[in-house]
């Protein structure tokens, strides 16, 4: 008895507003893996069969949500234990993402969490242009800003450059590569707090090989900050604020002005002082005059 051949045929099929989230709640429920394959369950399934599919979809669309913000709320709180009891759960929950942009490895690297975010990196997180900046992954930055040179200066969804971030990280390997790929020294963050650039970044995370690195590839050494945290604060400000006294060193000898003052008035030396970092008060002061 022969076998009944069957054979697949390419249809294209237009689909409204409401038909359009159903395919798209298969596929972020996991039970399809693309538009096209969630469509072709509708086709074969028939719609009240679908109906039931759907109601599926939203069952489990819920509880991926629910289990991501369970996730990144214990990379929050750097409960590592939960983080290893999660993703021992459901492995994919490695790439844990809000809505507005946020991961679970960047919300490790911000909080931190050391531990946590190398354990996501050693289940295979898939790491974006602005996650490998942080955690200086230059093989994966080659990789992306390769695909999509644009992205060298781009924005993260909280306002970062991924110069700005591998700066403040302190991943000179990374920087070299951005800065050499066309990445803008002087370009700020628009966070609204900071609104800083890759420099200010560098010394506020105390790393004085980088802030040699972009100094060398023309960092300007007086750039301010624009946000409401730091506003008009100059890297020397940021210096005094953290007390880097060899940075604050190497600024001046690289043409930082000793006499710019911030948006409340004070100078780099003044603003130590407040801050009680005396020595670099003194430091600043004798430079100023």
């Amino acid at each position: 008895m022969s076998k009944k051949s069957t054979r697949s045929v390419v249809i294209s099929v237009r689909l409204d507003e409401t038909n359009l989230a159903a395919v798209d709640l298969l596929v972020n429920a996991g039970l399809a893996q693309s538009r096209s394959e969630a469509a072709s369950q509708f086709v074969g399934f028939g719609v009240q069969a679908s109906e039931e599919l759907l109601r599926k979809a939203k069952a489990l669309e819920e509880s991926v949500r629910l289990l991501k913000n369970e996730m990144l709320d214990a990379v929050k709180q750097r409960d590592l234990s939960k983080v290893e009891r999660l993703l021992a759960f459901d492995d994919k929950l490695k790439n844990a993402a809000a809505e507005d942009g946020q991961t679970a490895v960047l919300l490790a690297a911000y909080t931190r969490a050391n531990e946590i975010k190398d354990l996501l990196l050693q289940k295979g997180a898939e790491l974006n242009l602005y996650e490998a900046a942080t955690v200086g992954s230059t093989a994966r930055i080659r990789e992306l800003i390769s695909e999509s040179p644009d992205l060298v200066n781009s924005y993260s969804y909280d306002g970062f450059t991924p110069l700005g971030l591998a700066a403040h990280f302190g991943h000179e390997e990374a920087a070299l590569f951005l800065l050499g790929n066309g990445a803008d020294p002087n370009r700020k963050g628009r966070d609204g707090n900071l609104d800083n650039t890759p420099l200010h970044a560098a010394i506020a995370g105390n790393h004085l090989h980088v802030a040699q690195l972009l100094l060398r590839h023309g960092a300007d050494a007086n750039a301010l900050c624009e946000g409401t945290w730091r506003k008009g604060f100059t890297p020397l400000h940021v210096a005094a604020h953290f007390n880097r006294g060899e940075i604050a060193r190497l600024l001046l000898e690289s043409g930082a002005d000793a006499g710019i003052r911030n948006a409340d008035g004070l100078a780099p030396a003044e603003y130590a002082r407040r801050k009680g970092n005396e020595a670099l008060a003194a430091q600043l002061e004798a430079d100023a005059k």
